[in-house]
């Protein structure tokens, strides 16, 4: 039996008891240290806050009781930004999303359910953290706390600490001495009006006339540099916010809210008047005991884990409240880390914080920014890219960066997590636009252009969508096979999302083989030996031959989807943009024909025609290194030399990936079905000159030859005879391209290797574009053709801010074993490298490794 670990929580808030129950799920043991003597019974302070579906789910796995959610939270249907001139006392509409999916909860409603759910015995009121120290082997950490009632030192001695206590977390910093809040220049009047006792209050029957949505609606009214949030909570409760521009205030204790004055609430009152309509300036006079809250963020830490030691919540990611995710966050946090936790257990501690920091760090870093974007934006404060914005003028187009919906993430779900626990996510989100269709005989046409995994996977994806898809691609007919194809790697998200497109998915799993491990080894071509770097046995890709994948994908389709031989000339978007024409040659008949449709996917490829119309400028970034590439075919003399010499040395081919790095370049090698050997060996070179638009190139002999005198001196003996007996290798110019700032331009979007060049170190290019069809699907399913622009706009926010890290990724990654410069670190030496240092170059760092964005669930 696997032990039970122990982790001792700071903090009693919402996030560390999220914190507990995520644990105790996982079968740790938990304690929980809380500052406060008791369990609040109500707290003014707190007031209200925004669920989002996927922490809706997440808590009601948590508690004890189905549907106990529901019945203590208001739904959050409709997200609306309005506009309201203080001098003339008037108010226009700047955006409106009906396909808002949040919960209102109260504050202390939230944390009475996760406690009341908890075993007895679990939180420790009255427990006041003062210091904690790591064991020397690292196997324990001791936390001490004083006792309120007492005054005595108590001591909790477990497996992980976990810094569940907040923006100004003592834990915190004790790594980081000289970290300071960053004050964002505004501070908050916050308040709860409680209308309980006089429902029809003439106070109250003009509010709901003002504003007829509350109940359901999540309001933002924005006036000359400043702007409101109100909503209704249950049990008849108005939650008020608003947000003055203002000098950073002093204030005591270890806390950013603070009581004030009736002067100070007088003056308010007045401002009020000047700025807001009489029915808000109503609510907010007769709210008792308003308070004062003091809006800090900070810079994204660039760690969240030290040995036994781990930050969550508000401790990990102090962020300003515009986008909704202070409390969301802490709870994705704690069940990110419960998985983690679970997955690896308390034996390999360090693997599970390193996965809970990949997963959670790049995501929370991108939402703080963007919240504190979001804040600046409605305060009509300075940004370096943009004018203040003035609501009162704003056009609509200037108001869509106003909306919840633009958040990084917002909807996006970790792969580690239960994908039913999204399920409701999915169906209370999503649009049936099929259906839709159906009633009004409306269609919709798209036209995709390059008929390779990615236009190929676009047309399934569309199809499934209730589309009419036709897919040019100028090669005259299928491949049969495709040397420069060779192998590739497809993630656990690929395979699912590829599956219920073929019409025999059990015929997916007869080409592809497991790749359980990754492997890196340093070779020393002098001494002819090896040894391993690095290795990760909990890889689970799959090897399949890139021609075995074409056709498994395009014989699912239905006939005639794919036109072959029709090379894509140019296109034109009409006026109204409700359609688009693109002009083909016919090879066969060298005819000129026209194909109109909606929408124009370009899956066009790295040297997209397509992408060069909107970016002229654009020109590929040559990495510094080519591949030479062959797949080794040992089918008819299985038992050969060569074969078991090379099973040898690399004993695990047929279910692991092997990265060898020598003294030039580094090499790749990994079995496909059917006894055959892909492998790739980068080396640094010049840009060679390619004819045609292609970044692949057949060679002559004599250039093989020099490759293979070169491999002698590089690789092991086992390694040259498998490249010495491939039948024409190739070799293949590494190219990937800045990140593009958008994907979509009208009716024209952009998919896999056409919107984001990548070099092939992360294993991305592929899953990227399967990835990419999919979510587009999705989206164009939700909204329908005529919100296409929206589905585009989505489409985008999803993927772009995804891909982009994943191309820089990669783009490293390829340096770091190609031992080319990289400004903020030295050149990395396979042949010094420690166990530690060589964990840099696993494929499972690349950001979002396996998310599934939420819209896919």
């Amino acid at each position: 039996m696997k032990r039970k670990g122990k982790a001792v929580v700071v903090g009693g808030s919402i996030a560390g008891l999220s914190c507990a129950h995520a644990l105790i799920a996982a079968g740790w043991e938990v304690v929980v240290l809380e500052k406060t003597c008791s369990p609040p019974t109500g707290c003014a302070t707190g007031a209200g806050l925004g669920l989002d579906p996927l922490a809706q789910n997440l808590i009601q796995s948590w508690l004890k009781q189905p549907g106990i959610l529901e019945l203590t939270t208001l739904p959050l249907t409709i997200d609306q930004n309005q506009a309201t001139d203080g001098e003339k006392k008037t108010s226009r509409m700047l955006t409106r999303d009906e396909n808002f999916n949040f919960r209102a909860a109260f504050w202390s409603d939230l944390h009475r359910l996760l406690y009341n759910a908890l075993p007895p015995g679990i939180v420790r009121w009255g427990h006041i953290f003062t210091s904690f120290s790591v064991s020397d082997d690292k196997n324990s950490v001791k936390v001490k706390s004083r006792t309120f009632q007492t005054d005595d030192i108590a001591e909790e001695v477990g497996d992980l600490l976990i810094a569940a206590d907040g923006c100004l977390s003592s834990v915190r910093q004790c790594f980081f001495p000289d970290f300071r809040l960053r004050y964002s220049g505004y501070c908050a009047w916050r308040g709860v009006l409680n209308f309980s006792d006089n429902e029809k209050s003439e106070t109250i029957l003009a509010l709901k006339k003002a504003f007829p949505d509350l109940g359901k609606c999540l309001y933002f009214d924005l006036g000359s540099g400043t702007h409101t949030v109100f909503y209704e909570l249950l049990n008849k409760r108005i939650n008020w916010i608003w947000y003055v521009n203002q000098p950073e205030p002093q204030l005591k204790g270890n806390s950013v809210t603070m009581k004030v004055s009736d002067d100070m609430i007088r003056t308010m009152h007045e401002a009020a008047e000047k700025a807001w309509l009489p029915e808000l300036v109503k609510l907010v006079r007769e709210t008792n005991e308003p308070f004062l809250n003091v809006i800090y963020d900070s810079e994204p830490l660039d760690r969240i884990v030290w040995d036994n030691v781990v930050l969550i919540g508000d401790a990990a990611h102090p962020t300003t409240p515009h986008g909704l995710r202070s409390t969301n966050m802490s709870i994705l946090d704690a069940a990110v880390l419960g998985k983690c936790l679970e997955k690896w257990g308390v034996e390999n501690l360090s693997s599970a914080l390193e996965e809970y920091q990949s997963t959670r760090l790049p995501v929370t870093t991108k939402q703080v920014l963007f919240s504190r974007r979001l804040g600046r934006i409605k305060q009509g404060l300075v940004l370096p890219d943009r004018e203040p914005f003035d609501p009162i003028i704003a056009s609509q187009e200037d108001c869509e960066e106003l909306q919840q919906k633009n958040m990084p993430f917002l909807y996006g779900v970790p792969s580690i997590l239960d994908s039913k626990l999204s399920q409701e996510s999915k169906h209370t989100k999503r649009q049936s636009v099929c259906t839709e269709m159906k009633e009004t005989g409306r269609k919709a046409k798209a036209v995709v252009v390059g008929g390779s995994i990615a236009g190929i996977s676009c047309a399934h994806a569309l199809i499934a969508a209730g589309w009419d898809v036709a897919v040019l691609e100028k090669t005259c007919s299928p491949p049969n096979s495709c040397a420069t194809g060779a192998g590739l790697g497809l993630d656990t998200v690929s395979l699912k999302l590829i599956e219920p497109w073929i019409k025999q998915p059990e015929l997916l799993q007869r080409i592809i083989l497991p790749l359980t491990i990754e492997h890196e080894q340093a070779t020393y071509g002098d001494k002819k030996i090896t040894r391993t770097l690095t290795r990760d046995e909990n890889f689970n890709f799959r090897a399949i031959h890139w021609a075995d994948l074409h056709s498994t994908l395009y014989y699912s389709l239905p006939p005639d989807v794919v036109l072959w031989g029709h090379l894509f000339l140019s296109f034109c978007i009409s006026d109204d943009k409700t359609s688009v024409k693109v002009r083909v040659k016919v090879l066969q008949t060298d005819e000129t024909v026209e194909i109109v449709g909606d929408l124009l996917v370009a899956a066009d490829g790295c040297l997209s025609s397509i992408r060069r119309t909107f970016l002229p400028n654009l020109k590929l970034r040559y990495s510094g290194y080519c591949g030479w590439r062959g797949v080794f075919d040992f089918s008819d003399n299985k038992n050969s030399e060569t074969t078991l010499a090379l099973k040898n040395a690399y004993p695990d081919l047929g279910n692991c990936n092997y990265f060898d790095i020598g003294s030039e370049g580094h090499a790749v090698l990994y079995e496909l079905i059917n006894q055959r050997i892909n492998w790739i060996w980068y080396l640094n070179q010049p840009e060679p000159e390619f004819k045609g638009n292609s970044v692949t190139t057949k060679v002559s002999n004599d250039m093989i030859e020099k490759m293979y005198e070169a491999a002698e001196k590089v690789w092991i003996p086992e390694l040259v005879k498998v490249m010495r007996e491939t039948k024409e290798p190739f070799l293949n110019a590494i190219y990937d391209s800045e990140p593009l700032d958008q994907f979509y331009w009208d009716n024209v979007v952009l998919i896999g290797d056409a919107a984001h060049p990548i070099s092939p170190h992360g294993a991305r290019s592929t899953n990227m574009s399967i990835l990419d069809a999919a979510v587009l699907g999705k989206c164009l399913e939700k909204w329908g053709v005529e919100n296409l622009s929206s589905a585009l706009k989505e489409y985008q926010s999803i993927r772009l801010p995804v891909t982009s890290e994943q191309v820089l990724f990669s783009r490293r990654m390829g340096r770091i074993k190609q031992r080319l410069p990289i400004p903020d670190r030295g050149l990395f030496d396979p042949m010094t490298a420690s166990q530690e240092e060589s964990k840099v170059l696993q494929l499972r760092n690349i950001p979002y490794f396996s998310d599934i964005p939420s819209i896919l669930m």
